[in-house]
């Protein structure tokens, strides 16, 4: 168990540790739909529809499918995508590293992106999000490390870099996750501004320890709040360090640290439907494993995938159970689309 902070009888139940059964159970929902050995899938989203959009590559050439529980290959906007987002089947966006097209149901609308590399992209409300330029943590890094990201939001026909009180690594509904001043923290969108919000302590435990949220989840029906990140400090030649979980609802927010994981800088995180949320992070050994926040407890798992591919996107159905995760090997091909809820 790891050192909780605000500590009540609900939060010891909320992160309690996970018994075997459970985590086997939960195994179980993610399957395998999709496998492909000449692919490579790198992103999808998820239309409030249901309908599925992968990118990847197939060799070296770029790769589009859509699907809902089989898949076909689809004409793409003409260049290799990195990122997609979507609000309706007639509003899917693509991004590449010098362009991005928007498919308005019938064809793709191509236009030069002269901004930096687009690591997220989220379509949420009447707002498309993308975050660029963001740096990771290396535990193998020296002391001096600083978070960096650029938040832009796309006004009329213009993207409008957004100042923010935080480094923005992941965002959820109106809801932002990263840190400010080497200290994990969050932020909410107020319509026009975003605006810090007041966080627990984490225990400083090692000097010069530093700590980010690296992505946050949030339950659209009940507003429950879940994040996920990690805690580092200096060790011998490089870093040491801790996952850091974070649940709640404003102004009674609980964090965990969990030891067993270290650092899990890539971390990403999608609510479930149900209230909870999934945490995707690599596996040791490779492959990718989660966490799953449930109601009452945490469960761990593993990723069905016997060529050790690693999950390097996820999406949900807005509204739905239904969550979709998309990866490959590490050096690329063995493409797999996993779903779970279906």
């Amino acid at each position: 168990m790891g050192i909780l902070l605000r500590v009540t009888a609900a939060a010891v139940a909320l992160f309690a540790a996970a018994e075997p059964a459970a985590a086997a159970a939960s195994a179980d929902q993610w399957k395998v739909v999709r496998q492909d050995r000449r692919d490579t899938y790198d992103a999808v989203t998820v239309t409030p529809g249901g309908a599925v959009w992968v990118a990847g590559t197939s060799g070296t050439k770029p790769v589009l499918l859509k699907g809902r529980t089989t898949f076909r290959r689809v004409t793409g906007p003409g260049f290799r995508v990195k990122r997609l987002a979507s609000a309706s089947d007639t509003r899917v966006w693509a991004f590449g590293t010098s362009k991005y097209a928007r498919w308005d149901g019938k064809r793709w609308q191509v236009k030069p992106w002269s901004h930096g590399r687009v690591d997220r992209a989220y379509s949420i409300g009447k707002n498309l999000w993308v975050v660029e330029n963001t740096n990771t943590f290396s535990t193998a890094g020296g002391a001096g490390w600083k978070a960096r990201s650029t938040l832009r939001r796309l006004t009329g026909s213009t993207w409008r870099k957004v100042p923010t009180p935080i480094v923005v690594k992941g965002l959820d509904g109106t809801w932002a996750a990263g840190s400010a001043h080497g200290k994990a923290a969050l932020a909410r969108w107020t319509g026009t501004a975003w605006r810090a919000v007041a966080l627990p302590a984490i225990p400083a435990a090692h000097p010069g320890q530093i700590s980010e949220l690296t992505d946050v989840a949030v339950d659209g029906e009940t507003g429950r709040v879940m994040a996920v990140g990690w805690v580092a400090w200096p060790c011998g030649a490089g870093n040491c360090g801790e996952t850091l979980l974070l649940s709640g609802y404003l102004g009674g927010f609980v964090f965990e640290l969990r030891a067993g994981l270290g650092v899990q800088p890539r971390a990403q995180a999608e609510p479930d439907g149900r209230g909870g949320a999934w945490i995707v992070h690599p596996a040791k050994g490779g492959g990718s494993a989660y966490l799953h926040i449930g109601a009452d407890n945490v469960e761990t798992g593993t990723f069905p995938a016997p060529s050790k591919q690693s999950v390097r996107d996820l999406a949900i159905q807005v509204e739905s159970r239904s969550i979709w995760a998309v990866g490959a090997t590490p050096s690329g091909g063995n493409g797999v689309i996993w779903a779970n809820g279906r």
